[in-house]
């Protein structure tokens, strides 16, 4: 067991080992996901029916004189489905 440890303190190093011991650079890369058909359908099918909602809540907020601005309805549906779409573009 010390014999080769005796053997390894003992000779000269070699220049190219010392290269070979430290890490110049590590590059990992992600695998991309490829993007979900079935995903991006249901995305498509889910901003037809909030871009219908909102359409159907202006609607009816004009034709039956509902005191509330249908913008506070409108909104928060289009914006939060604009931060789910953002969010399924940008995870990679």
């Amino acid at each position: 067991m010390f014999a080769p440890l005796a053997r390894y303190l003992h000779r000269a190093p070699n220049p190219s080992d010392a290269d070979r011991a430290f890490i110049a650079e590590v590059r990992i890369q992600k695998a991309r996901e490829p993007r979900s058909r079935r995903s991006e359908t249901v995305l498509a099918i889910g901003w037809a029916l909030i871009l219908a909602k909102c359409w159907g809540v202006h609607w009816l907020c004009s034709a039956y004189a509902v005191p509330i601005n249908p913008w506070w309805v409108i909104a928060p549906s289009l914006l939060f489905a604009i931060i789910c779409t953002w969010i399924y573009w940008r995870r990679d």
